[in-house]
Formats: structure tokens, C-alpha cells, sequence
């Protein structure tokens, strides 16, 4: 499916390839401060760079007398600025909770073009900072369910990345599949690099092709990042979901394929599952779609820390293919 970031092997691994990542990642303070001033009149108090994510260059701006506000800078296009804005104008017309947009707009530094974009920072902490001794999370995480069946609801058109007007990058499911196949290669380079065989990963791409094809699944709009980074809770409550920059028109169970891949050992897919109350999307014939997507999921975290040259990121995804492929 589209692309998507797994969590390397440790926090250890992760903390030094995110600082790896953003030190490339540079906008003069001077230039996010004339940003902000676009946005607001409130006197600013601290701009505090945030290195978490692998798709922005990230501020929290403190502010008097006013709520606090996010400034992210993208380096690699304004795509996923577009559709982010896009998406959360839906979820702010709906009541979703989700941040609003105060700014979205080109900025000009030197001689690159970035795409800026500054929301509301909402109330609360990451589910992944919390201890999941000290959070009820059958509660939370049947929030989130509940909470993605209403961001499911909001209409889409086409498959895959969205544009910044709702409509998929393939015309068609079809579309997708015959480029999907097409990207074997960079799997089983992928693959190769942590000992993989090429014939394992093709057995793997070719089911997850048969499948769709067997079963058409279900297309929504998908959020396609849902991870406990991006959930927050305040008062032992889900208060909002952020990171909207890789949503998606894709099947809906893709979301829990991709949760459980990343967070099910911590965190139980099973109660978002509930929340989102619809257990057909998990059995028979749509098993077979979800358990595809698992896979999907794999195959790209594997390709995505091969071409960045992050090793334990490619052995971790490796490890979590070959578990689920003996079962």
C-alpha cells in the first residue's frame, strides 16, 4: 500500500535515526517566526523544535494569552501538506477531533521552496510516552475505533495517496496492483540486504495481488499512519489523532493491519477493532484481505529502511514478516 514508517528495534534506534533524519531538516527560527506572525498576534514565549516523525520539520510554539500552535515544514514537496489540509477541513466540518488549520501556504528559503502548514496543538499526551499500566486502554483504544469509522465515512474517489481535493493518485484499484507487482524488485532488495530470498518475498507480493483480486476489499479514506505517536489522551481520554500527511484512499481494515503490526504486541489491535464495530472487515473472506495487508505493511517498512540506509529498521520488519509466515 502507500508508504509508511515502522518502528525500528529499539527506542535507542529509533531516537538516533530520527536526529540523523531531521539534522538535515533546517529552517531559520527567523522564517518560522514570520510564519507564526501570519497566524497570530500573540505575543510568542518559546518555539521548541520537536524531532519525532520521519516526514517534517517540526515546532511547538508556546504563546501568551493564546493556545499553543504546530508549525511543520516539509522539505520533500508540498503533497502532503495538500492533502492534510484537505482532510482536516473534512474532519473540522464533521467534528472530528483533529487539529484545525491556521496557515497552509509555500515558504521561500534561499533558494528551496518548502510547503508550511500551522494547526492548533491539541490537549494531551502521545499513547506511546504513557505507561499502559496506567491507561484504560480498552477505553482509549476503543476510542480510536470509534473514531476511525467516522473518518472512514468521509468520501473519497480514486486509490492511494490522495491529492489535496480528496481523489486517489490510480483511477482504479487495478491501477495500483499491476505498479504493486512492479515494485517486486525493490522488495527483494530489500529483503536481500538481511537475508531474505528473493522467492520468499515474491510468494508474499503475489498473494497480497491474489488476494484483492479474489476479494475486493472495501475503499475508504484512511488516516494510513495510525500509530500510538499519533494518538493523543487527556484525562485518561482519546482527545484527537494527528499526522494526517499520508492519508489515503485505500481498503479500511489496511488501518488495523498496520496498527497491529507496529503496536499489537503493547497495544491489542482487538479494541480498536471493537470501537470501530464492524467485525466483518476481520472474518472470512476479508481475513484473507487484512492478513495481506499485514504483510503489505512489512514489505514496505523493509524497502522504505533499506533505501535510507537504516539497518535495524529492515532486520526488525524482516523478523515480523518471517514470525507471522510461520504461523
Amino acid at each position: 500500500m502507500s508508504e509508511d514508517y515502522a518502528k525500528p528495534t529499539s527506542q535507542v534506534d529509533r531516537s538516533r535515526h530520527l536526529a540523523t533524519l531531521h539534522e538535515g531538516w533546517v529552517t531559520p527560527l527567523s522564517a518560522v517566526a514570520d510564519v507564526i506572525g501570519e497566524t497570530t498576534t500573540a505575543p510568542v514565549l518559546d518555539i521548541c523544535r520537536i524531532v519525532a516523525g520521519e516526514g517534517n520539520e517540526v515546532y511547538d510554539v508556546t504563546l501568551e494569552g493564546a493556545s499553543s500552535l504546530i508549525v511543520r515544514i516539509s522539505h520533500r514537496g508540498p503533497e502532503s501538506h495538500d492533502r492534510e489540509a484537505w482532510v482536516l477541513g473534512q474532519c473540522d466540518s464533521l467534528g472530528i477531533q483533529a487539529p484545525r488549520v491556521h496557515l497552509h501556504k509555500h515558504l521561500e528559503v534561499g533558494s528551496d521552496r518548502r510547503s508550511v502548514i500551522v494547526m492548533e496543538k491539541l490537549a494531551g499526551e502521545r499513547l506511546c510516552d504513557l505507561d499502559p499500566d496506567e491507561v484504560d486502554l480498552p477505553g482509549v483504544l476503543g476510542g480510536v475505533g470509534a473514531w476511525l469509522r467516522r473518518l472512514h465515512s468521509i468520501p473519497v474517489h480514486g486509490f492511494g495517496y490522495l491529492d489535496g481535493s480528496g481523489g486517489g493518485k490510480h483511477a482504479t484499484m487495478e491501477g495500483w496492483l499491476a505498479g504493486f507487482g512492479l515494485e517486486a524488485r525493490v522488495f527483494e532488495d530489500a529483503g536481500r540486504s538481511v537475508g531474505l530470498e528473493a522467492a520468499t518475498i515474491r510468494g508474499w507480493v503475489a498473494e497480497i495481488v491474489d488476494s484483492f483480486r479474489a476479494v475486493p476489499p472495501r475503499i475508504t479514506l484512511i488516516h494510513n499512519d495510525l500509530l500510538a505517536d499519533h494518538v493523543l489522551v487527556h484525562d485518561g481520554q482519546l482527545s484527537g489523532v494527528i499526522d494526517f500527511g499520508e492519508i489515503a484512499a485505500e481498503p479500511a481494515v489496511s488501518e488495523f493491519a498496520k496498527w497491529d503490526f507496529n503496536e499489537g504486541d503493547r497495544l491489542p489491535v482487538k479494541w480498536i477493532q471493537d470501537g470501530y464495530g464492524d467485525p466483518s472487515l476481520f472474518q472470512p473472506p476479508n481475513d484473507r484481505t487484512y492478513r495481506a495487508l499485514w504483510f503489505a505493511t512489512g514489505l514496505w517498512h523493509m524497502a522504505y529502511y533499506h533505501d535510507t540506509g537504516f539497518l535495524p529498521g529492515v532486520e526488525a520488519a524482516r523478523d515480523r514478516l518471517l514470525t507471522a509466515s510461520r504461523r
